[in-house]
């Protein structure tokens, strides 16, 4: 009978929102977005991306300000078919050097009281390692060509990880792009959805090992062995990956109506920079108890994502957000 309070206890503890829950008033969040859309390239061009990572920059951006939250960002974006020296070695062109310049920055600016997010929306290799762009044109580097992978057109998982373990504060790394699950570092404190048992979910928290840094979050679009999706383009309307809509969705992100993101291009909702939407007044659908965090952003993904969570065949399209497991939520604002 003890045993069997106890497990009950822990799986409150485990799945509760907000009471167990990093937040720090003050704080501050910075922002790194990156986003291709690989036009006129051997692999898939992608036609959400740029609107996934303007959108999520602008939502995060607006909702420090009504937060009243520092909020500072640095934003990379490969768009058309511009190769050139000038457009590669453009500041905010998203080449491997620019965007660990960018960590490094990190680094050196964050506080511990920080919440620092990477926002990630474009293809992956099978490792979960971000596709990006070239370097060096005049070695004849050509960034239209992905059959032969370079070493400055891969940031790794590790990589990545290794440069967050030196950045103050909180990490959150959200990914949408196939395999993305290979950020999910296994923890003492997951627990597979799948094949819960409470025996486990006592071993669970009882456990004293740890593979992964404690501050560092991961939020992504699917799991490490399957893709994310986008849906088939069609002209006159406006895409997203179906992950990143259902996160702006759950942020309070929208067209004119609290919570709901149309596919339709409305030229009175889009400002001079292409960027259509706003944040909607009130509480935002994926709040919990006055508090959006990651757990209640990736409850609220499962719940309305235009596209099935599973399937048990392989040629249905299907993704299912992973985060990570740890007993402790990440609070991005309060309400």
């Amino acid at each position: 009978m003890k045993k069997t309070l106890s497990l009950i206890f822990i799986v409150l503890l485990l799945f509760s929102s907000c009471e167990l829950a990093y937040e720090q008033t003050p704080y501050d969040i910075n922002l790194i977005t990156i986003a291709l859309d690989y036009s006129n390239t051997d692999v898939n061009s992608l036609n959400g991306t740029i609107n996934d990572a303007r959108e999520i920059e602008k939502a995060f951006r607006e909702s420090c300000k009504r937060n009243q939250i520092n909020y500072t960002s640095n934003n990379f974006y490969q768009i058309g078919t511009s190769y050139d020296f000038q457009t590669i070695n453009n500041n905010q062109y998203p080449k491997k050097a620019n965007i660990l310049k960018a960590l490094d920055k990190l680094i050196n600016s964050s506080s511990d009281s920080s919440i620092n997010i990477i926002y990630y929306s474009g293809h992956s290799d099978s490792t979960g390692s971000w596709l990006l762009g070239t370097t060096d044109s005049e070695n004849g580097d050509s960034f239209d060509r992905f059959d032969i992978i370079k070493y400055d057109q891969i940031l790794s998982v590790n990589e990545i990880y290794k440069k967050l373990k030196l950045v103050k504060g909180k990490k959150l790394i959200i990914v949408d792009s196939c395999y993305s699950g290979n950020f999910k570092q296994d923890s003492p404190y997951s627990l597979d959805e799948n094949n819960f048992t409470f025996d486990s979910a006592y071993k669970k928290l009882l456990s004293n090992e740890s593979t992964i840094e404690d501050n560092i979050f991961i939020l992504c679009a699917t799991e490490k062995n399957n893709y994310a999706h986008e849906p088939t383009y069609c002209l006159g309307q406006r895409l997203h990956g179906y992950f990143t809509k259902a996160l702006l969705e759950g942020m309070g992100w929208c067209d004119g109506e609290k919570g709901v993101l149309t596919y339709n291009c409305i030229n009175s909702l889009t400002d001079n920079k292409g960027i259509q939407g706003t944040l909607a007044t009130g509480l935002p659908p994926a709040a919990k108890k006055h508090c959006l965090s990651i757990d209640s952003l990736d409850q609220y993904i499962k719940q309305n994502q235009d596209i099935l969570l599973k399937s048990e065949d392989i040629l249905i399209e299907h993704q299912y957000p992973q985060i990570t497991g740890k007993r402790f939520d990440l609070v991005l604002f309060k309400y």
